[in-house]
C-alpha cells in the first residue's frame, strides 16, 4: 500500500507542472481568439459608423438642396 502511495505521488508531482503549462498555454490561445472576436466586432462597428455618417451626410445635403 505505501508503494502504491509513492507511486501515485510520484505521477501527481510529475503531471503538476505539465498541467500548469497545459492551462497556461490554453489561457494564451483563448486570449489570442478573443482578440480576433474583438478585431472583428471592431471592424463591424466602424463599417455601421460609416454608413451612418454617409446617411447623415446625404440627408444633409438633402435639405441644403431643399431649404
Amino acid at each position: 500500500m505505501d508503494n502504491f502511495i509513492v507511486r501515485l505521488s510520484g505521477i501527481t508531482t510529475l503531471l503538476n507542472p505539465i498541467m500548469t503549462f497545459l492551462l497556461l498555454l490554453s489561457a494564451v490561445f483563448f486570449l489570442l481568439h478573443m482578440k480576433e472576436q474583438v478585431d472583428k466586432v471592431e471592424s463591424y462597428f466602424r463599417s455601421i459608423a460609416l454608413s451612418l455618417q454617409r446617411i447623415s451626410d446625404r440627408m444633409s445635403d438633402n435639405n441644403n438642396q431643399g431649404g
